[in-house]
């Protein structure tokens, strides 16, 4: 009709003064069109639009507006067919959901988000609740953040941790750790903890975390040679008490840990009896793998069946190949024994 003709001109000049950022005179566009066809729901979602980046101010009248035309829709849609058309009403739950979610009402943001996907199904409100439910979850965890209270939560861990109470400790490092992500010390305690409960794989994810955090952390290594050492993971062990000893060469615990490695490796290559749950390891190790695969490292493999003598005598002139060998000793697939 000429007067939805009329109404669509007022529509597309409101959207042009909208990318001017003209935002009074754009509502006043959006407000003739509404006039001359007041039937057609996208020109209040278009108006809504304008008041929320007129800011917060605007944003409870944006909803008040929408909610209303929504009770309408049926009637709006008998009155102009397609002006009220469940793909448009989806485009209003969305508008919706947006001033929800800059509200920080996030579980609002998300019904709304439902509400739109039950009336059109589309890719992008689908991609757009995904987003805000990753929104959701960063602002609760970046809302949850107190250095005081994760301290208060770490000295009760450690308490714990000194009486041997070490779930308990834990559960107290858990909580420290969600109050301050960012404090490298709070995965090394937890990691001691998890070392004290036999959890050495979750242990070492801690270590790498605290050591991602500060590099020079140098208890994170002593641990992480510990974890390494009852997995049986020897070389590993090795590897972060010879890292941690870069950093302090004269740090206690990464020399004495250090020395109880040496002594098992010297102990369990020399040993009989193929500890199998080492070895399981050792195979499982991508390093050790690719040392196996080195052609060269086969080549030395099968000259110490033969002839042992050369094949030492090739090690000792050869570093990388003794730094492979020595790898090899440590994580128990060479035996002297």
């Amino acid at each position: 009709t000429p007067e939805q003709k009329e109404a669509d001109d007022y529509k597309a000049k409101g959207n042009e003064l909208y990318k001017k950022k003209q935002f009074k005179e754009a509502i006043e566009m959006y407000d003739k069109a509404i006039e001359k066809e007041p039937n057609e729901i996208l020109y209040y979602n278009n108006k809504a639009a304008v008041l929320i980046e007129m800011g917060e101010d605007h944003y409870q009248e944006a909803l008040d507006m929408l909610n209303g035309v929504l009770e309408k829709r049926y009637d709006m849609n008998t009155a102009n067919p397609g002006g009220a058309s469940f793909e448009k009403v989806a485009k209003v739950f969305s508008r919706m959901a947006v001033v929800y979610e800059k509200k920080k009402d996030f579980q609002s943001a998300i019904d709304y988000y439902n509400k739109s996907l039950c009336e059109d199904n589309n890719r992008f409100t689908r991609n757009a609740l995904r987003e805000l439910e990753r929104n959701r979850e960063k602002f609760e965890k970046e809302a949850y953040i107190d250095p005081v209270k994760a301290e208060e939560h770490r000295e009760a861990g450690n308490n714990f941790f000194k009486e041997k109470k070490y779930v308990e400790a834990k559960a107290e490092y858990d909580e420290a750790v969600k109050r301050n992500p960012a404090d490298a010390k709070l995965y090394s305690n937890r990691a001691a903890t998890l070392t004290k409960l036999m959890a050495y794989p979750d242990a070492l994810k801690d270590l790498e975390e605290c050591l991602k955090l500060d590099p020079k952390f140098i208890k994170a290594y002593s641990r992480k040679g510990a974890a390494h050492f009852f997995m049986k993971e020897y070389h590993k062990a090795l590897q972060a008490y010879d890292q941690g000893l870069q950093l302090d060469p004269d740090n206690e615990e990464c020399k004495q840990g250090k020395n109880q490695v040496l002594s098992k490796i010297s102990e369990t290559s020399r040993s009989t009896e193929v500890d199998e749950e080492q070895l399981r390891h050792a195979m499982a190790d991508p390093e050790i793998q690719q040392i196996l695969h080195d052609p060269q490292i086969k080549m030395f493999l099968q000259s110490m069946q033969e002839n042992p003598k050369e094949a030492q005598k090739a090690m000792m002139s050869d570093v990388k190949l003794a730094e492979a060998v020595n790898k090899l000793m440590a994580a128990g697939i060479i035996r002297t024994g």
